[in-house]
C-alpha cells in the first residue's frame, strides 16, 4: 500500500459547519440577514451555488481584511482537534494543505491557526486592506482540483501519494486524482465518490486512514 505524503482538507463542512467561510465576512460585515437570503435564494435552485458566493462577496464591501483574525475563534465552529490532528500527521512526516472554493483570506487565517502548510481558494479583491465586494478569481470544483495539482507538481508528489478529505460534491473531482480519499460528515449524494466515509465530531478519528 501507498504510504500517504500528502493529506488535501477541504474547508466547508468539513473544517467548519454552519457558518461557512463565504458567510463568515458577510456576518462580520453586519449583513447577517442578507447572507441568510441568498443562502435561501441557493437552496430554492434561484442561484447555483457559485452565483450565490458572488452575491455573497457584494454583501462584504468595506469589511477591513483584519477582521477575519479578529472574530475567527468567536464566530468559527471547528470539528473538534484540527490543530491536534495536523500534529500528528506532521510527526508522520506529512504535508496538510487547505483548499477551499471560499475566500483565500479566510482559508489563510485558519491554515494559521492549525498549523496547516498550504492553503488555496477563490481570491477576492481587497484593496486598501478593505474587501471591494468582488472575487477576482472563483476556484470552483475544477478550479480546486488544479490547486492540488499544481502544489502536486510543485512539491514532487503523485496522485497515489495524497489523501483527499472532503464532504461534497465539489470534493469529487479531488477525490477521483488522488489515490485514496475520505468523505467525512458528507452529503448523502456523494455515497460512492470516496474511498472511506465517516460521521465524526472529532477529527484524530481520521488518522486510522492515514498509513
Amino acid at each position: 500500500m501507498q504510504k500517504i505524503k500528502l493529506v488535501c482538507f477541504d474547508l466547508d463542512h468539513t473544517l467548519i459547519y454552519e457558518i461557512h467561510s463565504v458567510m463568515y465576512p458577510c456576518i462580520l460585515n453586519g449583513k447577517y440577514d442578507e447572507v441568510l437570503e441568498v443562502e435561501k435564494n441557493e437552496e430554492n435552485g434561484v442561484y447555483d451555488w457559485i452565483e450565490a458566493d458572488y452575491h455573497r462577496a457584494a454583501l462584504i464591501e468595506g469589511l477591513h481584511i483584519e477582521a477575519l483574525d479578529k472574530h475567527f475563534d468567536n464566530i468559527i465552529k471547528p470539528i473538534k482537534n484540527i490543530k491536534q490532528t495536523i500534529d500528528k500527521l506532521h510527526e508522520k512526516g506529512i504535508m496538510c494543505i487547505l483548499i477551499t472554493a471560499g475566500p483565500v483570506q479566510v482559508a489563510k487565517v485558519a491554515a494559521e491557526r492549525w498549523g496547516i502548510d498550504f492553503y488555496y481558494g477563490s481570491l477576492y479583491e481587497v484593496q486598501n486592506d478593505l474587501f471591494t465586494g468582488k472575487i477576482i478569481e472563483h476556484t470552483g470544483d475544477k478550479g480546486k482540483l488544479a490547486c492540488l495539482i499544481e502544489h502536486c507538481k510543485k512539491s514532487g508528489y503523485k496522485p497515489e501519494d495524497c489523501l483527499a478529505i472532503g464532504d461534497g460534491g465539489t470534493d469529487i473531482p479531488i477525490f477521483e486524482y488522488c489515490g485514496s480519499s475520505l468523505a467525512i460528515n458528507y452529503n448523502d449524494s456523494i455515497l460512492g465518490k470516496a474511498k472511506h466515509f465517516i460521521k465524526t465530531d472529532d477529527l484524530i478519528d481520521i488518522l486510522v486512514y492515514v498509513v
